[in-house]
């Protein structure tokens, strides 16, 4: 199911992965990187799923380029 990306709010200082918080792209066990932002997303099943994710997913999934040339 293919997701769209809404809003990214990039933050100010990146936050440890925590038993709560961990990268929503990668899941805990794979990623190690602190979290950098917070990414609203939709899909075909719901209206608005929110993601903690680390800068590496935004350096490298190709929807977030996508996303800001749009709304930049």
């Amino acid at each position: 199911m293919k997701s769209e990306i809404l809003s990214i709010e990039r933050w100010d200082t990146p936050q440890p992965q925590r038993d709560n918080t961990v990268c929503s792209a990668h899941g805990k066990k794979s990623c190690a990187r602190d979290l950098a932002a917070k990414v609203v997303l939709q899909d075909e099943g719901s209206d608005h799923i929110e993601w903690t994710v680390c800068e590496h997913w935004l350096d490298h999934e190709p929807d977030v380029a996508a996303h800001e040339a749009r709304y930049s």
